[in-house]
């Protein structure tokens, strides 16, 4: 699947601000490079569109070879292995097909052609496929015990077929099920293009940066956020929030009327509501996310903590009575924030990753290496907000950002994201079974950010003097830390969808008031920017992924630990890359346990490491206190 990141990294970004600017030359990817930095689909993909129609033609025709097994998929061990076969080989095909239209619509919202096409063909493969999980649903224990047997060969394929059985209370009669699958396309894609055009169609503030430079804020945010100017960052800041208002009927009427939608599909399938049907799907119950939600925000203190420290550093560097969130990027006087131009940046972290070994480097060398046309980072009109990696079972994953701008934010996501593309290329490389290519999400999220953590570690130790350790702790700590406002922004939108449920939330503005009412316990600045009140409609993930963010806080709390373990013991790569390399044919809790020892029930594993940010606290405490920050 796609690997967005951090689209919920925009509202990061707007929340804390990680960087200021360097020299007014600088170039983040230098013009004479500029044209390589752009996908190369015609090179990855298809030479042209009569390609990609001759792909989608073979597409319908293995469908339909598929479908001669209908209402015999159980009649004999032999079909039963054959329906699993052939349903792995459409994996790869379909991939290659809708990866393409998706990049080709990212970089250009205005393409939507194949888009459309193959959106439609996918409903229609759903549906057209839906009778091999129906029949092996009727299959009973001892028959399907008798088909291994004699078809040894089904072995590979048992998780497939156990997780059809595990769906049997929640799967329709197959004639039901079918009409879902046709209607499919129609009931909820709708929500990202909608939110997309709103985007396209907000007018967000010009400011003047100097006599000859004029920066959209849509377009330069983190350039225009990071600026020496108070005024400007403060003018960047509410520009872009206050435009992002302007369309919050529309947003909210998208917001609630998916949430309805997917509700619905969920009860109709023996599910509570969508949560609940998507945590079962990561193999997690509704009360374990629960519970995990509690816990956290039970913690959440700790990042208000973090805050305030941070902001006795910023009023000592800058005489400021008041710190608002747009201060956060600001400089002590005279310290200039570094940036890195692309190739810089494809060194560092190739750098800060080679803990990983030599066959994870040779992966990360080929993506970072832009003639191989992998990357797409030139920013322009009509792009695809955020950030993300995709690909499909067989091939070398793409990575995808709205700009490439040199700040920290960038290089982290460039990691990040870099994570996800080496991950799953290195899964096509060992064979995996295209089946087993893709698991619950917390898996792969931990494997992207374990690489950010790696990343700016590398940076704080190899500092040299104390104002630029200082500032890579901060950076350090908002990566540490940041699972706790994530697990707020997960909380906050499977909350969204008991309340719709329940009709207790309707409107925009009961949207600003539950955002303001649950974000408060974990953000100081909640209370002084009534603007926050609209983060729910900056979140892409809430109309493009629906509860995808309870990764991003599982994976929070395991990436750190990960680092922790690695951090007491260089060896432990070992198991870590035992993970990287482990196909997804088990339950994600149990391949985790089985390759890395961790055990996600465990209190501890989240004890560990609200310990471990406070101590890193308290020794920004310590770094300020040389600097001689008053901690009164």
């Amino acid at each position: 699947m796609k690997h967005l990141g951090l689209s919920v990294t925009v509202l990061l970004a707007l929340v804390c601000s990680l960087t200021t600017p360097a020299a007014a030359d600088f170039e983040p990817i230098p013009k004479e490079l500029l044209e390589l930095y752009h996908f190369q689909l015609e090179k990855n993909f298809y030479e042209n569109e009569a390609s990609f129609e001759t792909d989608l033609q073979m597409l319908v025709a293995k469908i339909e070879d598929l479908e001669n097994l209908k209402g015999q998929v159980i009649a004999s061990a032999e079909n039963l292995l054959r329906a699993h076969e052939l349903s792995s080989e459409l994996i790869p095909l379909w991939g290659k097909l809708w990866v393409y239209a998706y990049l080709r619509y990212a970089t250009n919202t205005t393409d939507m052609a194949l888009f459309n096409k193959i959106q439609t063909t996918s409903g229609d493969l759903k549906s057209r496929i839906q009778f091999i999980r129906s029949e092996v649903q009727r299959m009973d224990d001892e028959t399907y015990r008798a088909f291994r047997d004699k078809k040894p060969e089904l072995n590979k394929f048992s998780f497939a077929i156990e997780q059809a059985l595990r769906y049997r209370p929640h799967t329709l009669p197959l004639p039901q099920e079918e009409i879902l699958s046709q209607v499919d396309p129609y009931l909820t894609p709708w929500v990202e293009e909608l939110f997309q055009r709103c985007v396209d169609r907000t007018e967000f503030p010009a400011l003047v940066v100097t006599p000859g430079e004029t920066l959209d804020v849509n377009l330069n945010y983190n350039r225009l956020i990071n600026d020496a100017s108070r005024v400007i960052r403060q003018d960047a800041w509410q520009g872009y929030f206050r435009s992002m208002n302007t369309h919050r009927d529309l947003y909210a009427f998208a917001l609630v009327k998916s949430v309805q939608t997917r509700n619905k599909l969920a009860q109709l399938r023996g599910f509570e509501n969508y949560p609940q049907a998507e945590y079962f799907d990561q193999f997690l119950s509704y009360n374990q996310a629960t519970n995990l939600f509690n816990q956290i925000a039970d913690h959440a203190e700790l990042n208000k903590k973090f805050q305030l420290l941070h902001q006795k550093g910023i009023k000592a560097a800058t005489g400021y009575d008041t710190v608002y969130t747009w201060d956060r990027s600001v400089a002590p006087k005279g310290f200039e924030k570094p940036r890195w131009d692309i190739q810089r940046a494809s060194d560092l972290i190739l750098e800060a990753l080679s803990i990983l070994g030599q066959e994870y480097r040779q992966e990360l060398t080929s993506l970072l290496d832009p003639h191989q046309g992998r990357l797409d980072l030139v920013p322009g009109e009509n792009r695809a907000a955020g950030a993300f990696a995709y690909g499909y079972s067989g091939a070398p994953w793409q990575f995808y950002s709205f700009a490439y701008e040199g700040y920290l934010q960038n290089v982290s996501t460039l990691a990040h994201e870099a994570g996800h593309a080496v991950h799953y290329t290195t899964l096509a490389n060992k064979g995996i079974e295209p089946l087993y290519y893709d698991g619950p999400s917390y898996i792969t999220e931990t494997v992207a950010m374990v690489n950010e953590l790696l990343l700016i570690d590398h940076l704080y130790v190899g500092a040299t003097n104390l104002e630029m350790k200082t500032f890579f702790l901060e950076e350090f700590l908002k990566k540490t830390i940041r699972f706790l406002y994530l697990n707020f922004i997960a909380h906050l939108e499977a909350t969204i969808y008991e309340k719709v449920a329940s009709g207790e939330l309707q409107t925009a503005d009961d949207l600003d008031l539950l955002t303001k009412e649950m974000g408060s316990k974990y953000n100081v600045y909640y209370e002084i920017h009534p603007e926050y009140r609209g983060a729910w409609n900056v979140i892409h993930h809430f109309y493009t992924h629906p509860m995808y963010n309870v990764n991003y806080v599982i994976a929070g709390a395991l990436s750190l630990k990960i680092f922790l373990e690695l951090q007491n013991d260089p060896a432990f790569v070992t198991d870590y890359l035992k993970l990287v390399h482990h196909g997804f044919d088990r339950p994600g809790p149990r391949m985790i346990e089985e390759t890395i020892g961790l055990d996600m029930a465990d209190p501890a594993l989240l004890a560990d490491c609200f310990g471990f940010i406070d101590d890193k606290i308290t020794q920004l405490k310590r770094l300020y206190q040389e600097a001689g920050v008053s901690m009164d």
